[in-house]
Protein backbone atom coordinates (compact mmCIF):
# COMPACT_ATOMS: atom_id res chain seq x y z
CA UNK A 1 0.00 0.00 0.00
CA UNK A 2 1.54 3.65 -0.62
CA UNK A 3 2.13 5.80 1.77
CA UNK A 4 -0.63 8.62 1.83
CA UNK A 5 1.90 11.50 2.80
CA UNK A 6 3.43 10.52 -0.48
CA UNK A 7 0.02 10.98 -1.83
CA UNK A 8 -0.64 13.73 -0.34
CA UNK A 9 2.46 15.01 -1.82
CA UNK A 10 2.08 14.50 -5.16
CA UNK A 11 -1.42 16.42 -5.13
CA UNK A 12 0.13 19.23 -3.36
CA UNK A 13 2.72 19.39 -6.11
CA UNK A 14 0.48 19.40 -9.13
CA UNK A 15 -1.76 21.91 -7.50
CA UNK A 16 1.28 24.13 -7.01
CA UNK A 17 1.94 23.74 -10.64
CA UNK A 18 -2.13 24.40 -11.79
CA UNK A 19 -1.99 27.46 -9.51
CA UNK A 20 1.13 28.75 -11.38
CA UNK A 21 0.03 27.98 -14.84
CA UNK A 22 -3.27 29.81 -14.09
CA UNK A 23 -1.43 33.54 -12.94
CA UNK A 24 1.43 32.56 -15.47
CA UNK A 25 -0.40 32.85 -18.46
CA UNK A 26 0.75 36.14 -18.94
CA UNK A 27 4.21 37.37 -17.96
CA UNK A 28 5.21 40.73 -17.63
CA UNK A 29 7.18 40.53 -21.14
CA UNK A 30 3.93 39.78 -23.08
CA UNK A 31 2.07 42.89 -21.05
CA UNK A 32 4.48 44.94 -21.87
CA UNK A 33 4.08 43.97 -25.56
CA UNK A 34 0.47 44.00 -25.68
CA UNK A 35 0.81 47.63 -24.12
CA UNK A 36 3.31 48.49 -27.52
CA UNK A 37 1.04 47.22 -29.26
CA UNK A 38 -2.21 48.77 -28.59
CA UNK A 39 0.04 52.06 -28.47
CA UNK A 40 1.24 50.79 -32.19
CA UNK A 41 -2.55 49.85 -33.05
CA UNK A 42 -3.29 53.82 -32.19
CA UNK A 43 -0.07 55.49 -33.69
CA UNK A 44 -1.34 53.00 -37.25
CA UNK A 45 -4.47 54.94 -37.60
CA UNK A 46 -3.01 57.79 -38.74
CA UNK A 47 -4.48 60.37 -36.90
CA UNK A 48 -1.81 63.20 -36.23
CA UNK A 49 -3.37 64.66 -33.42
CA UNK A 50 -3.65 60.85 -31.87
CA UNK A 51 -0.07 60.18 -32.79
CA UNK A 52 1.20 63.53 -31.01
CA UNK A 53 -1.00 62.71 -27.67
CA UNK A 54 0.56 59.48 -27.54
CA UNK A 55 4.67 60.91 -27.92
CA UNK A 56 3.52 63.74 -25.62
CA UNK A 57 2.17 61.03 -22.81
CA UNK A 58 -1.07 63.07 -22.88
CA UNK A 59 -2.61 60.15 -24.14
CA UNK A 60 -1.57 56.80 -21.98
CA UNK A 61 -2.32 52.85 -22.27
CA UNK A 62 -2.23 50.67 -19.62
CA UNK A 63 -2.49 46.65 -20.03
CA UNK A 64 -3.36 44.91 -16.55
CA UNK A 65 -3.46 40.74 -16.55
CA UNK A 66 -7.15 39.85 -15.15
CA UNK A 67 -6.35 37.62 -11.99
CA UNK A 68 -6.96 34.25 -13.55
CA UNK A 69 -7.71 33.99 -17.60
CA UNK A 70 -5.26 34.89 -20.44
CA UNK A 71 -7.53 38.07 -20.78
CA UNK A 72 -6.25 41.58 -19.94
CA UNK A 73 -8.22 44.85 -19.24
CA UNK A 74 -6.89 48.25 -21.39
CA UNK A 75 -7.09 51.28 -20.05
CA UNK A 76 -7.03 54.63 -21.92
CA UNK A 77 -5.92 57.63 -19.82
CA UNK A 78 -7.14 60.50 -21.57
CA UNK A 79 -6.67 64.48 -20.55
CA UNK A 80 -9.79 66.57 -19.76
CA UNK A 81 -8.82 68.96 -21.99
CA UNK A 82 -8.70 67.12 -25.04
CA UNK A 83 -12.33 65.65 -24.19
CA UNK A 84 -14.04 69.41 -23.72
CA UNK A 85 -12.62 70.72 -26.65
CA UNK A 86 -13.34 67.81 -28.98
CA UNK A 87 -17.40 68.25 -27.43
CA UNK A 88 -16.98 71.83 -27.88
CA UNK A 89 -16.72 71.84 -31.40
CA UNK A 90 -19.04 68.98 -32.33
CA UNK A 91 -21.71 70.87 -29.76
CA UNK A 92 -21.36 74.00 -32.55
CA UNK A 93 -22.49 71.37 -35.21
CA UNK A 94 -25.16 68.96 -33.76
CA UNK A 95 -26.33 67.65 -37.31
CA UNK A 96 -22.52 66.35 -37.50
CA UNK A 97 -22.92 64.33 -33.90
CA UNK A 98 -25.74 62.97 -34.83
CA UNK A 99 -24.57 61.65 -37.73
CA UNK A 100 -21.83 60.25 -35.90
CA UNK A 101 -23.38 58.57 -33.56
CA UNK A 102 -25.85 56.84 -35.81
CA UNK A 103 -22.81 55.15 -37.45
CA UNK A 104 -21.43 53.81 -34.31
CA UNK A 105 -18.96 57.26 -33.23
CA UNK A 106 -19.46 58.88 -29.94
CA UNK A 107 -16.56 60.87 -28.23
CA UNK A 108 -15.74 60.32 -24.89
CA UNK A 109 -16.65 61.84 -21.75
CA UNK A 110 -14.58 60.73 -19.17
CA UNK A 111 -10.89 60.89 -18.82
CA UNK A 112 -10.53 56.86 -18.19
CA UNK A 113 -11.68 54.29 -20.72
CA UNK A 114 -11.46 50.66 -19.72
CA UNK A 115 -12.41 47.31 -21.56
CA UNK A 116 -11.59 43.73 -20.54
CA UNK A 117 -10.30 41.89 -23.64
CA UNK A 118 -8.96 38.05 -24.28
CA UNK A 119 -5.48 37.24 -25.85
CA UNK A 120 -4.29 35.14 -28.34
CA UNK A 121 -0.55 33.79 -26.78
CA UNK A 122 0.47 33.19 -30.04
CA UNK A 123 0.93 35.20 -32.07
CA UNK A 124 0.36 37.62 -28.76
CA UNK A 125 -2.93 39.65 -30.02
CA UNK A 126 -5.94 40.69 -28.68
CA UNK A 127 -8.91 38.14 -29.78
CA UNK A 128 -10.80 39.29 -32.83
CA UNK A 129 -14.00 39.65 -31.11
CA UNK A 130 -12.76 42.28 -28.76
CA UNK A 131 -11.69 44.63 -31.19
CA UNK A 132 -15.19 44.35 -33.31
CA UNK A 133 -17.20 48.18 -32.60
CA UNK A 134 -19.77 46.15 -30.81
CA UNK A 135 -17.12 45.33 -27.77
CA UNK A 136 -15.53 47.49 -25.21
CA UNK A 137 -12.40 47.59 -26.40
CA UNK A 138 -13.40 48.29 -30.43
CA UNK A 139 -15.88 51.14 -29.13
CA UNK A 140 -13.20 52.92 -27.28
CA UNK A 141 -10.41 52.81 -30.12
CA UNK A 142 -13.05 54.24 -32.65
CA UNK A 143 -13.88 56.81 -29.48
CA UNK A 144 -10.44 57.84 -28.56
CA UNK A 145 -9.78 58.26 -32.19
CA UNK A 146 -13.03 60.47 -33.30
CA UNK A 147 -11.67 62.78 -30.32
CA UNK A 148 -8.25 62.87 -31.93
CA UNK A 149 -9.88 63.64 -35.73
CA UNK A 150 -11.88 66.11 -34.13
CA UNK A 151 -9.15 67.72 -32.03
CA UNK A 152 -7.20 67.90 -35.66
CA UNK A 153 -10.16 70.11 -37.33
CA UNK A 154 -9.38 72.94 -34.53
CA UNK A 155 -5.72 72.48 -34.06
CA UNK A 156 -4.42 72.29 -37.82
CA UNK A 157 -6.60 76.15 -37.73
CA UNK A 158 -4.05 78.89 -38.90
CA UNK A 159 -4.61 82.54 -36.98
CA UNK A 160 -3.83 85.54 -39.81
CA UNK A 161 -1.18 87.47 -39.13
CA UNK A 162 0.65 85.18 -36.82
CA UNK A 163 4.27 83.63 -36.93
CA UNK A 164 5.25 80.17 -36.55
CA UNK A 165 8.40 80.22 -34.33
CA UNK A 166 9.32 76.72 -34.75
CA UNK A 167 12.17 75.91 -37.55
CA UNK A 168 11.09 72.91 -39.73
CA UNK A 169 13.21 70.46 -39.69
CA UNK A 170 15.98 70.12 -43.23
CA UNK A 171 13.88 66.67 -44.28
CA UNK A 172 10.67 68.22 -43.80
CA UNK A 173 11.95 71.61 -46.28
CA UNK A 174 12.98 68.95 -48.86
CA UNK A 175 10.26 67.10 -48.93
CA UNK A 176 7.72 69.92 -49.19
CA UNK A 177 9.99 71.20 -51.95
CA UNK A 178 9.49 68.07 -53.79
CA UNK A 179 6.25 68.02 -53.41
CA UNK A 180 5.86 71.94 -54.79
CA UNK A 181 7.91 70.97 -57.75
CA UNK A 182 5.61 67.57 -58.53
CA UNK A 183 2.51 69.72 -58.51
CA UNK A 184 3.81 73.22 -59.96
CA UNK A 185 6.11 75.24 -62.00
CA UNK A 186 7.20 78.44 -62.83
CA UNK A 187 8.00 80.16 -66.04
CA UNK A 188 10.22 83.06 -64.26
CA UNK A 189 11.18 81.81 -61.01
CA UNK A 190 13.90 78.82 -60.65
CA UNK A 191 13.76 79.00 -57.11
CA UNK A 192 9.98 79.04 -56.65
CA UNK A 193 8.91 76.03 -55.31
CA UNK A 194 11.88 76.84 -52.65
CA UNK A 195 10.80 80.42 -52.38
CA UNK A 196 6.92 78.55 -51.00
CA UNK A 197 8.35 76.27 -48.91
CA UNK A 198 10.26 79.39 -46.90
CA UNK A 199 7.18 81.60 -47.14
CA UNK A 200 4.88 78.58 -45.40
CA UNK A 201 7.42 77.46 -43.00
CA UNK A 202 7.25 81.27 -41.78
CA UNK A 203 3.29 81.12 -41.27
CA UNK A 204 2.29 77.17 -40.36
CA UNK A 205 4.12 74.94 -37.62
CA UNK A 206 5.17 71.45 -38.07
CA UNK A 207 2.35 69.96 -36.22
CA UNK A 208 0.18 71.85 -37.76
CA UNK A 209 1.28 71.22 -41.30
CA UNK A 210 0.62 67.02 -40.55
CA UNK A 211 -2.55 68.05 -39.15
CA UNK A 212 -3.77 69.94 -42.52
CA UNK A 213 -2.22 66.73 -44.50
CA UNK A 214 -4.59 64.44 -42.05
CA UNK A 215 -7.21 66.91 -42.91
CA UNK A 216 -6.82 66.70 -46.52
CA UNK A 217 -7.03 63.10 -46.24
CA UNK A 218 -10.49 62.50 -44.53
CA UNK A 219 -13.48 63.46 -46.80
CA UNK A 220 -15.09 64.33 -43.98
CA UNK A 221 -12.84 67.31 -43.64
CA UNK A 222 -12.93 68.85 -47.00
CA UNK A 223 -14.95 72.06 -45.89
CA UNK A 224 -13.40 72.43 -42.56
CA UNK A 225 -12.32 76.30 -41.75
CA UNK A 226 -8.29 74.67 -41.47
CA UNK A 227 -8.44 73.88 -44.78
CA UNK A 228 -9.83 76.77 -46.34
CA UNK A 229 -7.74 78.90 -44.34
CA UNK A 230 -4.70 77.17 -45.80
CA UNK A 231 -5.90 77.23 -49.21
CA UNK A 232 -5.92 80.54 -49.51
CA UNK A 233 -2.51 80.85 -47.83
CA UNK A 234 -1.42 78.28 -50.38
CA UNK A 235 -2.94 80.72 -53.28
CA UNK A 236 -1.51 83.83 -52.23
CA UNK A 237 2.39 82.41 -51.94
CA UNK A 238 2.02 80.60 -55.41
CA UNK A 239 0.86 84.45 -56.91
CA UNK A 240 3.92 85.59 -54.91
CA UNK A 241 6.45 82.78 -56.09
CA UNK A 242 4.87 83.34 -59.46
CA UNK A 243 4.10 79.41 -59.28
CA UNK A 244 1.73 77.86 -61.80
CA UNK A 245 -0.43 74.57 -62.00
CA UNK A 246 1.40 71.37 -63.93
Amino acid sequence: MRNPMFRHLVFAIFSIISFNNAYACLDDKAILQLKANEEAHLISRNVATMTDAIEDKLLSVQVKQLDDTCGVTITYSLPDEDIAEANKLLDSNPAKRIMLAGQGYVLPTETTLIANAGVNLNPLSIKHQDILQSADLGRNRASVELLYATLAQTRAVIIPNTKNTEPWPMSLMDQEKSLCESQYTSDSNQSACTCKTDAISKKVSPRQLRYIKYLQNDPYSSTTSALAIYRDLSEQVNFECKLIKR
